[in-house]
């Protein structure tokens, strides 16, 4: 297996320049933005995110989805997990790691145990930078559609449960590609969002 994507890679992702910088310092930015959705909401995004790759394994299981690049709803029958049911992360334990060399504490650990999640399902092939920014674009809207028509008044005491539960899995399928875009772009996405705070102080 690949850590990464080949170094044969189109040179843009792998050369340092100014271009390369402001896409990076993009990602960045919408990184801090999902922590402040996070932290508006009362939802921890670090433990989002773990709950959502726990579920996504149920997804898509190893043996099912190898070398596939099919919907969840593929493998319903086999994981009974459908657009309707097991879909519910509230009382799902928070995945820490199966693996001791995964720190799931920091971005790269985290990045680290997403780049696995990918490689052990030999989904690299399918991980272009282009696939990646339009799957994170597509959650991003799932996310945008759970705040529709809610109206400007009123706050998030008044979402139930279930409500912040979705809004916590969209922020974290947002998250997680997020993070594997950066992945694959050869972005080191916490170090630029240091360095985004750095240079507001």
């Amino acid at each position: 297996f690949k850590e990464r994507p080949s170094l044969r890679d189109d040179p843009f992702w792998l050369e340092l320049s100014p271009e390369k910088e402001n896409v990076a310092n993009q990602m960045g930015e919408v990184f801090l933005q999902l922590f402040t959705i996070a932290r508006v909401c009362g939802i921890d995004l670090c433990t989002s995110i773990l709950k959502k790759v726990e579920l996504n394994g149920r997804k898509y299981p190893v043996e099912l989805c190898k070398g596939k690049s099919g919907k969840y709803t593929s493998y319903s029958k086999h994981t009974g997990i459908t657009t309707t049911e097991g879909q519910s992360t509230i009382n799902s334990p928070t995945k820490s790691s199966s693996n001791d060399m995964e720190d799931t504490t920091t971005v790269e650990g985290i990045t680290f145990m997403i780049r696995n999640f990918a490689m052990e399902r030999l989904w690299n092939r399918f991980h272009t930078p282009r696939n990646i920014a339009l799957a994170l674009l597509g959650e991003l809207g799932e996310l945008a559609e759970l705040f529709q028509w809610k109206g400007d008044e009123g706050g998030i005491d008044l979402l139930s449960e279930e409500e912040l539960d979705k809004i916590g899995q969209e922020i974290a399928d947002v998250s997680i590609y997020l993070l594997r875009l950066a992945d694959v772009s050869h972005v080191q996405l916490g170090d630029v969002a240091v360095q985004l705070l750095d240079a507001r102080s």
